[in-house]
């Protein structure tokens, strides 16, 4: 690791993709990742604390990881917290950060990171969506989308319905209000595409920001050659995890 870089962890599983994009953004605003699979992070038996001394970041990559047979994220949450027993909550605690990201939101959901009553459920046509989508922040208290207005970033999912349980309906919304975990909407809906914990700190969200770390990542970026050296949008709420740590 080079002297005054800070350790991101991207940690894969069977299905996961977009590994090499999120290795060349973290590098590119100034981490150095590395990416370990779920299995070998397990026989490496690295515990809470190491977690907590070793990195300041991890990734849960999107993707149909695990071929998606328990649902999205299910079975990579049960070996984060049954085989790793790791706590992603503690872990923000001691100044970390986490990106969930597809199928990785899922799994944040799945370990309860934003309560008992919020879940995803397949979307109404049960086809996965290849569309580039426009999405707005909702508050402030999520530090990865701080400063940041509208993205288009590109969206893959099956899993795509936010849905809260209806048995619990005024409380689990009241929550959601209060606390600020609503922090990305679909432009012109209130449809949820991206949830944040209390601390600011562990964000999921349904897009991928790691396909559009350049503007030549969208799809008609020649309608305007002259940007095709520019950043794309994506790359922001990694330029924000950088300074987030940077500054304790």
């Amino acid at each position: 690791m080079s002297q005054g870089k800070f350790r991101a962890l991207i940690l894969s599983s069977p299905g996961a993709r977009g590994l090499h994009a999120f290795e060349y953004a973290l590098n590119t605003v100034g981490f150095d990742s590395e990416v370990l699979d779920i299995d070998e992070t397990m026989a490496l038996k690295l515990d809470q604390d190491q977690l907590c001394l070793k990195y300041k970041l991890v990734v849960l990559p999107g993707g149909n990881t695990y071929s998606s047979v328990l649902g999205g994220g299910r079975i990579l949450s049960i070996k984060i917290q049954q085989g790793l027993g790791w706590n992603f909550n503690k872990f923000a605690e001691r100044g970390g950060l986490v990106l969930g990201v597809g199928n990785g939101l899922l799994t944040l959901t799945h370990l309860k990171i934003f309560g008992d009553d919020y879940s995803f459920r397949t979307n109404e046509k049960a086809q996965y969506r290849e569309e580039w989508v426009k999405v707005t922040p909702f508050g402030n208290r999520c530090l990865w989308l701080r400063g940041l207005g509208t993205l288009e970033l590109p969206v893959n999912q099956l899993e795509d319905q936010f849905v809260i349980d209806p048995f619990a309906f005024v409380e689990a919304k009241g929550r959601l209000e209060r606390l600020g975990l609503s922090c990305l909407k679909r432009e012109g809906s209130n449809q949820i595409y991206g949830l944040c914990d209390q601390t600011g700190r562990i964000f999921g969200l349904l897009p991928h920001p790691e396909f559009f770390l350049s503007w030549t990542h969208m799809e008609d970026w020649f309608t305007n050659p002259t940007r095709a050296a520019a950043p794309g949008q994506g790359l922001q709420i990694f330029e924000n995890a950088a300074r987030i740590v940077a500054n304790g």
